[in-house]
């Protein structure tokens, strides 16, 4: 029984189409829950449900550590990103609201004196926060989908 509505809720989650991003953290999100929903497979042909994203990411303070073997030159050698994910799913036959929430992920980082490599790794930061907001919605959708 378990494996029967596990495949309930996987073709549940195939079936649902994401709205189009405004922006690169959007798509990044938008990219990795295709993938979960779909297993690889792509965007669904005949969607039954439809997911409005709203992502937002922003670069917390920065935080310095001084110790011994720092030059103590006062520049920043860590930081968090944070990302905030809302989504409302609705079924597409009737309009009706099905599940929405909110997730927030923070990815850490480091930040090096050189400043390329500081703009590195806050998109890296970015590009993780964005996998894993996807996978706390996806997570949040197959539990909506489970009480229909």
């Amino acid at each position: 029984m378990t494996g029967s509505v596990n495949d309930n809720i996987r073709s549940k989650l195939a079936s649902i189409s994401i709205n189009q991003p405004g922006d690169r953290v959007t798509q990044e999100v938008r990219n990795n829950l295709i993938f979960l929903f779909g297993g690889g497979a792509g965007e669904p042909t005949s969607p039954v449900y439809s997911l409005q994203l709203g992502i937002s990411s922003r670069d917390l303070s920065l935080l310095l550590v001084q110790n011994a073997t720092n030059d103590k030159s006062g520049q920043p050698t860590a930081g968090s990103m944070r990302m905030t994910g809302n989504y409302t799913l609705t079924r597409l036959s009737d309009g009706k609201v099905v599940g929405n929430g909110t997730r927030i992920v923070t990815a850490d980082y480091d930040a090096p004196r050189q400043r390329y490599a500081v703009l590195r790794a806050q998109r890296d930061a970015n590009i993780r926060a964005a996998r894993e907001v996807a996978e706390a919605i996806n997570l949040s959708i197959a539990q909506d989908l489970s009480k229909l």
